[in-house]
């Protein structure tokens, strides 16, 4: 029976038996009925239920707590309340258009209050938890003008309350016979795993505790499975961790959302992959010792070993390996490749990331800053075995588990806790099974409905570009396995038309009423995206990206690309459309930038697509993250061998490109520094002019001398230093600087590094006080916002002397006659502009030792100085812009001899361990005691002598004789020829 509204809004608010007549008839009204939805909206009727969820929340807050000895009941309120909630569910899951009434009504702050988070009734718990995840679904195809949207969303979620809640609720056992916490902990976990994206919600969950709760229960399914570590309950009670052995995690809690939790939160950091494997539930349940099986339990395990950053070391007992098929270098149980030496990972073959997404990764710790403890210099450290046990989870896993296993392991490989053999694994065991279930399920694409299999079929491209990024092997095996044409037909498929949705409600508005009703009353402005087009932008995202990263390194795999006809598709991704949001742009360019390093792709394929053309339109995008990427795609169309420079530099491409290395954003003149600076080798001297000019002389200086980033942090710092003072706090003590300010940002550091539901304090147990050490500096190698200054800076100038070194390096035309003239031009040029003795102090200066700010009063008296050694690229620069100079005529190379303090700083370099530097060195002096013609011939002799004064004809012997490099030998004993017959 059909009961009028005014009737039903009344009960709402009568007494509570009524108010559970009414919430149950709207309920039997609305469920499965959009259209009733939006005409029970304009009476009204959220406000009114969102007023019955808020005023228990109320009441609880007013109540006195009640007796720990108390059962609790479900009485009336509570059901009206949970009545409430199932309706307010049934409103979110109508779509896009109910979220702004749903916003404007309040739903959120009164369903993540305490009383329904943290509620005595696990039904009202869930009951609240699925409006959230309602809601998040409906967000995932919001239009942007409304109100919520996955970004605001998390804003929301990830706060201090929220989280509290959250933890509280990770924190429940799933093992009894009841298991109704595993669907609250299921569903919070799919909410981190959907919304985690960025640094600051990462962080977040991170100190609130959720990671080690996460964890925690990872390591409950190995409990639960039986695949603890043999003597691993020994070890624990041994080194008193026996309290954090978790209790078996129920099946329903859901692997899949656990495993995708995590890596949502670790993501790219290091820091917080460590943070995984130190927690301390997975160091008690996958523990690193020496275990001999042979001997009787007690004496048969040495202590416990924190896994290592750089792990080297093979234990002779590792049982979680026998879960794997045995690989080539399993059997030889030792390193592949040296344990010495700068790592691969970030790195391409340029020196420059190859995996560099601007939107959603600041740059890197420069390899000079890179923290390495000390026991990863003196002693080898042995691997965790839970890289092994997610290997074995990639491969005996199905579907989304699967994926979520490789994501996570994916990420502790790429932060570089795993052996380098186990490159050889992943490329036998994971890479081929990841890539057999992208195949099976986007064969399905077109016609699938279940949410799982598009998930997997919109994450599985991304997850493998991120584990063959900068490697190789794992590359060549994503090939083998038919990546390239896999990848591309779903990128091809991305663009079809998304199929017609079922007939059911259609979205209209009254546009009589809609000026008249409260906000809460009435729809969205949007209905939002079409479903199925959410996924194809998203598979778009993921496809890009993956191509990207195959074609990092290998032309053949470049040139599988273009046979598949994937090109057109890529460059169509450059065009910002509805249909093309921010991050497809974003993903399209890395696409560019690694295909472009095909000169022939640069010369056809591209060219008869025009990329140039889109690539030009977006580097005046007014999204910062988008002209980044847009300048990183540029650097290789503007190089000489590209037929697109002149029609770029027709376009404008020197004043936008100047005008981005004048941004305040250092990312971005970085990425435009490196453009110009390919745009000027071998380009014409016109042309080379006109950059400087447009550039300024000036700030150029300032990009190459000075530290800008370094500069703006210390004043902001200084700044904020004094703001107490201003606020009339001068009697504040003297430490009450930013080394406090510091203080106060490093929660990490207390001893509650650890949350922990047990009663144990961490600080008592020696491997975690070891933890607690090792992540302290991780951390500050990876969130220092003074290395990352410190970094941007270096970079910088590095292309900024790079720059000049093209400018005067290379000549228009290698088969022009008059090249040594326009060489000797812009070197005169270059002079005249900056000033030659200015030029020559700025290469002196980044030769020596440099001091730095300091960011702490404290530091003042000079016993905590910040001391910065010459950068070895920025070295390399240094002396190959004084090889090009001394490449002229002579009266430029007897301006370099004439340099007496520069020459001594570089005489100090002959002992560099870097070989680059000892080439260059050796290509300066051939070129300083170059003789051009017989009147050349007393000023060469001069030279030389000058030159044998400062002792280079010694270090030049040196190296002939001792030094490892045969390439460094051949250049000293070529140098020392020409130089000795000169004096």
């Amino acid at each position: 029976m059909a009961l009028n509204p005014q009737s039903v809004l009344t009960k709402l608010d009568s007494t509570t038996s009524e108010r559970l007549s009414a919430l149950n008839y709207l309920k039997n009204e609305v469920i499965g009925h959009t259209q009733r939805k939006e005409d029970w909206l304009r009476h009204g009727i959220l406000r009114r239920v969102v007023r019955i969820i808020a005023s228990a929340a109320l009441g609880a807050s007013k109540d006195a707590p009640s007796s720990f000895l108390a059962l609790p009941t479900f009485i009336d309120e509570d059901n009206a309340r949970l009545q409430a909630l199932q309706l307010l569910a049934s409103f979110a899951n109508a779509g896009p258009a109910f979220l702004p009434p749903l916003y404007a009504a309040g739903a959120l702050p009164a369903v993540l209050s305490d009383s329904c988070l943290q509620s005595e009734h696990h039904q009202i718990v869930l009951g609240a938890l699925r409006v959230i995840q309602d809601i998040a679904a409906a967000a995932v195809s919001v239009s942007p003008s409304s109100p919520i949207s996955l970004t605001s969303l998390a804003d929301i979620l990830f706060t201090d309350g929220p989280l509290e809640s959250f933890y509280h609720i990770l924190s429940q056992q799933t093992s009894g016979p009841s298991h109704s916490s595993a669907g609250q902990i299921s569903i919070v976990a799919q909410l981190i795993k959907d919304l985690c994206r960025e640094e600051r919600h990462q962080s977040a969950l991170v100190s609130s505790g959720i990671l080690d709760a996460l964890a925690t229960k990872l390591a409950g399914f190995a409990v639960s499975e039986g695949q603890m570590l043999p003597r691993a309950e020994l070890i624990a009670q041994l080194e008193d961790l026996e309290g954090y052995i978790p209790e078996p995690t129920h099946p329903a809690t859901g692997l899949d959302n656990i495993l995708g939790a995590i890596a949502a939160i670790i993501s790219d950091s290091p820091y917080r992959a460590c943070k995984l494997l130190y927690s301390p539930s997975i160091l008690t349940v996958f523990p690193v010792a020496n275990v001999d099986p042979s001997k009787p339990p007690r004496s048969s395990c040495g202590p416990m070993e924190l896994p290592g950053v750089r792990p080297t070391k093979h234990l002779d007992f590792e049982p979680m390996n026998m879960l794997l098929p045995r690989t080539f270098p399993q059997i030889l149980n030792r390193p592949v490749y040296p344990s010495v030496g700068t790592p691969r990972e970030g790195l391409s073959r340029n020196g420059r990331s190859a995996s560099r997404f601007h939107s959603n990764a600041a740059p890197g710790t420069p390899p000079e800053e890179t923290f390495t403890s000390n026991n990863d210099v003196e002693s080898e450290e042995a691997e965790s075995p839970l890289i092994p046990w997610l290997i074995t989870l990639a491969r005996s896993r199905r579907g989304s588990e699967m994926l979520m296993a490789t994501s996570v392991l994916t990420s502790l490989f790429k932060a570089g806790f795993s052996y380098k053999t186990r490159e050889t694994d992943l490329s036998l065991l994971v890479v081929p099974v990841l890539l057999n279930t992208l195949s099976e399920v986007g064969t399905r694409m077109k016609d699938v409905e279940t949410a799982s299999v598009l998930s997997i079929i919109e994450e599985a491209p991304a997850i493998l570009g991120r584990l063959v990024t900068d490697s190789e092997p794992l590359q060549k095996a994503a090939f083998e396995s038919n990546a390239v044409k896999i990848i591309c037909k779903l990128l091809k498929d991305s663009y079809d038309p998304p199929p017609p949705l079922a007939r059911s409600w259609s979205y209209h508005r009254s546009p009589n009423l809609t000026g008249e009703l409260p906000p809460d009353c009435r729809l969205g402005e949007e209905a939002g995206q079409h479903r199925h087009l959410v996924h194809r932008i998203k598979v778009r995202e993921s496809t890009l990206r993956a191509i990207g990263a195959i074609t990092t390194f290998k032309d053949e795999y470049r040139k599988a690309v273009v046979d598949q006809e994937a090109i057109l598709y890529v460059v169509e991704s450059l065009k910002p459309t509805s249909d093309n949001p921010i991050s497809v742009v974003i993903a399209a360019c890395y696409a560019v930038r690694m295909l472009s390093r095909s000169v022939s792709i640069l010369r056809t394929a591209l060219v008869d697509h025009d990329v140039s053309t889109p690539l030009f339109d977006i580097l005046q995008h007014h999204d910062v993250e988008v002209q980044m990427a847009a300048a990183d795609a540029m650097c290789n169309l503007v190089m000489d061998c590209s037929p697109m420079r002149d029609s770029l530099v027709e376009a404008g491409i020197v004043k936008v490109a100047c005008e981005h290395a004048h941004s305040h954003h250092a990312p971005l003149r970085l990425s435009a520094l490196w453009a110009l600076k390919h745009l000027v080798l071998s380009s014409s001297i016109d042309l080379k002019k006109r950059c400087v000019e447009e550039l300024e002389s000036g700030w150029l200086v300032r990009l190459i001398c000075d530290d800008t980033e370094d500069d703006a942090l210390f004043s902001a710092r200084e700044r904020s230093d004094r703001q107490p003072t201003q606020n009339g706090l001068d009697d504040m003590d003297e430490d009450m600087d930013m080394g406090l300010a510091d203080d106060q940002n490093r929660a990490w550091l207390s001893p509650s590094f650890y949350k922990t539901s047990t009663t144990h304090n961490h600080s008592d147990i020696r491997i975690l006080r070891e933890a607690d050490s090792r992540l302290e500096a991780l951390r500050e190698a990876e969130l220092n916002p003074i290395r990352k200054a410190r970094h941007d800076d270096l970079a910088i100038q590095e292309q900024g002397l790079g720059f000049i070194r093209n400018l005067i390096g290379g000549a228009h035309s290698s088969n022009n006659v008059d090249s040594p003239n326009e060489t000797t031009e812009m070197i005169d040029f270059l002079f005249n502009t900056i000033g030659q003795e200015r030029l020559f102090d700025i290469l002196a200066s980044k030769l020596r030792v440099k001091v730095l700010h300091s960011y702490s009063r404290r530091s003042a008296t000079g016993s905590e100085a910040r001391i910065l050694p010459p950068q070895t690229k920025i070295i390399e620069s240094v002396i190959y812009i004084l090889v090009h100079i001394a490449a002229s005529i002579p009266r430029h190379r007897q301006l370099v001899v004439s340099q007496t303090e520069l020459l001594k700083q570089l005489a100090k370099l002959f002992n560099s361990q870097d070989r680059e530097v000892r080439v260059a060195l050796c290509h300066l002096i051939n070129n300083l005691t170059w003789q051009d013609n017989a009147n050349d011939g007393p000023a060469c002799s001069q030279r030389a002598l000058e030159l044998k004064k400062l002792g280079f004809l010694t270090k030049l012997e040196a190296l002939k004789e001792g030094d490892d490099e045969l390439d460094v030998r051949e250049r000293a004993k070529s140098a020392l020829w020409q130089m000795k017959p000169a004096y």
